[in-house]
């Protein structure tokens, strides 16, 4: 009988409410060497990601509130977060990280704001690609530059 090798796996799954006023599109994520490989409705879950044994670390996340996927253009507006505490996974189990408002902070409009360090990192070095170019302002959770 040949040797098994027991994997871990990470889902990201968006807690937003599909049925809200501004739905919260989960637009990116990253976890440890895990990220999302495409943008997740309000209700969604990712498909389980092959991951490495990690003890607790922070999840973060880039929602996109209010943007229509269908869409051909760019979300109008990005949020940064991070997680609340940190998320770990052990040999053959899955872990799943929730995306909402109690697990994360930094979603302005739910009264949670990162620190301007702490939003710096996230769009600096963690998503970088998708803020290049542009500052963000961690207490009002807005975008300035660009084209």
């Amino acid at each position: 009988m040949g040797c098994e090798n027991p994997s871990a796996y990470v889902v990201f799954e968006n807690h937003y409410p599909p049925k809200a006023a501004t739905p919260a599109v989960v637009y990116d994520a990253s976890w440890e060497a895990v990220s999302l490989q495409a943008p997740l409705p309000p209700g969604a879950s990712s498909d389980p990601q092959f991951s490495v044994v990690a003890s607790p670390n922070t999840a973060y996340v880039v929602l996109a509130p209010g943007w229509d996927q269908a869409s051909s253009s760019p979300p109008p507006s990005l949020v940064v977060m991070q997680s609340r505490g940190g998320f770990e996974v052990q040999l053959g189990d899955t872990l799943h990280i929730p995306i909402d408002d109690t697990t994360f902070a930094g979603d302005c409009a739910a009264g949670s704001a990162l620190t301007q360090a702490q939003a710096d990192f996230l769009t600096q070095r963690v998503f970088s690609g998708h803020f290049m170019g542009l500052g963000y302002h961690a207490a009002t959770c807005t975008t300035t530059g660009g084209p």
